[in-house]
């Protein structure tokens, strides 16, 4: 499940639950997309508290994220990530330029 919801000063929260794997992915990507977009945004704030498992495809839709709101000079933060989720962040190396951990 993904809600999208507009916060003070211009940023956009994209709150995430479940499992982001190949049948989840597209629906994340549109809803960055669709975040990044918004007029006024200039951060997007990714809620991964629900998010219990991600796999490549999650990763490449955080990595096209990423991209995507550095072209636009918006910055993506990805907040309350789940260990087991943060630990393959760690492993292909996105954790601090996604959490700034």
């Amino acid at each position: 499940m993904i809600e999208i919801s507009a916060g003070p000063a211009g940023v956009t929260r994209v709150s995430v639950t479940g499992e982001i794997d190949m049948d989840s992915s597209d629906d994340l990507a549109a809803a960055l997309r669709d975040a990044a977009e918004r007029a006024g945004t200039r951060t997007v704030v990714v809620d991964f508290a629900g998010v219990t498992f991600c796999d490549s495809s999650g990763i490449r839709v955080l990595d096209e994220a990423y991209a995507l709101t550095a072209r636009r000079r918006i910055a993506l933060r990805l907040v309350r990530v789940q260990p087991q989720v943060r630990r393959v962040l760690e492993i292909v190396g996105m954790t601090a330029l996604l959490t700034h951990a």
